[in-house]
C-alpha cells in the first residue's frame, strides 16, 4: 500500500515538471490547431475516395488516372450516364372512348376508369399502365386491356329493327386483344359471320353486323356453330331446304280459309323439336311442328298444340315444305260454322298447302296511292257504329315490312289498316290490328283490289256460344281510288 502511493506522487511530480517547461498556449493557439487536424483529416478521405474510384496507380494498371501519361496512349475519360426512367404507356384510345390519353401523358401504375360516348359502355371498366411481362423480353409499359365501348342495351328499337331478341353484348380480354359475343333473349341463339375481335389498337366500337337471333330448343350448339347467319345456312344444318326461307301458307278453296287470319307469308325464325319454325310478322302467328300428333300446326304459340291449321299423315316431316303423301289430312278451323264447345269446327280443304315462296311470284298489284273508303245513305239514317268508324281515307304504305305480300294501306288519323293476306287480293279486310277482322270485303277470284265493283262488304256483328262468328253484309259500303292510278 505504501508503495502504491508513492508511485502516485511521483507521477505528480512529473506532470508538474513537464507543465512549468511548455510554453502557454491561447484561445487563438487552439483553433489553429483545431483547422489544421480537419485539413489532415479532409486530405486522408479525399486520397482514400480517389484510390477506390481508380485514381491511383500508374497509367498502365487497371486503375490508371486519365490524367497520367504512360508509355501508351492516354486513355480516354470515363463517363457515367444515368438513363431517364419516365416511361410512358401507349396512346389510350378507341372509337367512342372518352378518356383517352396522348403517348407520354401516363406512367407505370396509373389506373384510368374508362367511359365512352352515348348510349355505350366501356370494356372493362379500368385499365391500368402497367410493366410488360418478363417473357416478353422488353422493358416497355403497355396497357393491361385494349378498350371497346359496346351499346349498353340491346333490347330497343333501334337495335330490334336489325336484329330482333338480340339482348346484350358480353366482351372478354387482356392486354393482348378483346373479344365480343352477341347474346339474345331466352330460347334464342346468336349466330354471327364472325365474331368481334381486336387485336390492335385502337378498337372500333361494337357492332351487330349481320348477326341474328334465332329460336333454339334441342340443336342450339349446331346452330350456333354455323358460321354464317342468313337463313339458308341454318335451314340447311337442319336438313331442309336452303332457299326455303319463306314458306307460303296458301289454299285454292273457298275464301273462307283466307277469312280466318291464319294463312299468307311466314318467315324463318329457328329450330324447335330439331325442325324449323317460321312465323307470320303480321298475325304473330307460327308454323312449326309438334309431337302430339297433329304433325305441322299453324298458331299463336310454337311451344303448344293449339292451332288453326293442321296438317298429318305426311310422308317426310323433317320439313313443312315437304308435306304430302296418300295419307295426308289438310284441315282448318272454319269459325263461320257452330262448333260444340264453340272450339271451332275442323274442316277438310285438299287445296291447302305449305310451299317455299317461289322467286318468281306475282301477289295482286294495286296502283293506286290512296284509297278512300265510305258508305251511302242508309234508308233509315242510322249508319251502324262499326261502318262509321271503319272508313276513312288510306295511304299505301311498305307492305314487306309487316310480312303482306299484297299491298297495304294506313288510315294515320284514326290508325286503321286496309290490307290482304291472301297474296292475290282474295279477301279485304279493315282494322287497327292486322290480325283482327272487323270489315272485310271477300272476292270469288283473285287478283283483285279493294275498289273492285265484284267486291262484297261485311262486317263483324258478334260470337255465339258455339263460336260462330256472324257477319252482317252490308251493300251500303264503297271504295274509291283517290289520286288515280300510277305505276310504281
Amino acid at each position: 500500500m505504501v508503495s502504491f502511493q508513492r508511485m502516485k506522487d511521483e507521477l505528480d511530480d512529473l506532470g508538474t515538471h513537464v507543465t512549468q517547461k511548455l510554453p502557454p498556449i491561447g484561445r487563438a493557439g487552439c483553433v489553429t490547431m483545431s483547422v489544421i487536424i480537419i485539413l489532415c483529416i479532409l486530405l486522408i478521405g479525399i486520397g482514400i475516395g480517389y484510390a477506390s474510384a481508380g485514381g491511383g496507380g500508374t497509367g498502365d494498371g487497371p486503375y490508371a488516372s486519365p490524367f497520367i501519361s504512360s508509355d501508351k496512349e492516354a486513355a480516354s475519360p470515363y463517363y457515367v450516364f444515368v438513363s431517364n426512367n419516365s416511361q410512358s404507356c401507349p396512346p389510350l384510345e378507341g372509337e367512342r372512348l372518352v378518356t383517352v390519353m396522348k403517348e407520354g401523358q401516363s406512367f407505370e401504375g396509373l389506373v384510368v376508369n374508362l367511359a365512352c360516348r352515348g348510349d355505350y359502355n366501356a370494356f372493362p371498366n379500368q385499365i391500368k399502365c402497367q410493366r410488360k411481362s418478363a417473357f416478353d423480353g422488353k422493358d416497355a409499359l403497355e396497357w393491361s386491356h385494349m378498350p371497346v365501348c359496346y351499346p349498353s342495351v340491346l333490347v330497343s328499337k333501334t337495335h330490334w329493327t336489325r336484329t330482333l331478341h338480340a339482348r346484350s353484348v358480353s366482351c372478354t380480354g387482356d392486354g393482348a386483344g378483346t373479344e365480343c359475343k352477341l347474346t339474345c333473349i331466352r330460347d334464342y341463339i346468336a349466330v354471327e359471320s364472325k365474331p368481334y375481335k381486336c387485336d390492335k389498337p385502337p378498337c372500333p366500337a361494337w357492332s351487330l353486323g349481320d348477326a341474328h337471333c334465332y329460336m333454339c330448343d334441342q340443336k342450339c350448339e349446331e346452330m350456333h356453330a354455323v358460321m354464317n347467319p342468313r337463313s339458308s345456312a341454318l335451314l340447311s344444318s337442319l336438313g331442309c331446304q336452303d332457299s326455303c326461307e319463306n314458306i307460303l301458307v296458301n289454299s285454292d278453296g273457298d275464301a273462307a280459309v283466307w277469312q280466318n287470319k291464319r294463312t299468307g307469308l311466314f318467315k324463318f325464325m329457328g329450330e324447335h323439336q330439331g325442325r324449323p319454325v317460321y312465323q307470320n310478322n303480321a298475325t304473330k302467328e307460327f308454323l312449326f311442328y309438334t309431337f302430339t300428333g297433329s304433325e305441322w300446326l299453324v298458331g299463336p304459340d310454337f311451344r303448344k298444340p293449339h292451332a288453326g291449321i293442321q296438317m298429318y299423315g305426311n310422308d317426310d316431316t323433317q320439313c313443312p315444305e315437304r308435306n304430302g303423301g296418300q295419307n295426308v289430312s289438310r284441315l282448318y278451323i272454319d269459325s263461320s260454322e257452330p262448333s260444340p264447345g264453340g272450339t271451332g269446327k275442323w274442316t277438310m280443304d285438299d287445296t291447302l298447302d305449305f310451299k317455299c315462296m317461289p322467286p318468281a311470284f306475282e301477289p295482286v298489284e294495286c296502283n293506286c296511292r290512296r284509297f278512300k273508303i265510305y258508305h251511302l245513305t242508309y234508308l233509315n239514317a242510322t249508319v251502324p257504329s262499326a261502318v262509321e268508324y271503319l272508313t276513312g281515307t288510306f295511304t299505301k304504305i311498305n307492305a314487306w315490312a309487316y310480312g303482306l305480300l299484297a299491298p297495304l294501306y294506313m288510315d294515320e288519323m284514326k290508325n286503321l289498316f286496309l290490307f290482304s293476306h291472301h297474296p292475290k287480293g282474295r279477301v279485304w279486310q279493315v282494322s287497327t290490328k292486322l290480325s283482327t277482322t272487323p270489315l272485310r270485303g271477300v272476292f270469288s277470284k283473285d287478283n283483285a283490289c279493294p275498289d273492285s265493283e265484284e267486291i262484297a262488304w261485311e262486317w263483324f256483328n258478334t260470337t255465339t256460344s258455339q263460336g260462330q262468328q256472324l257477319y252482317v253484309k252490308d251493300k251500303h259500303i264503297r271504295v274509291k281510288c283517290l289520286d288515280g292510278r300510277f305505276d310504281n
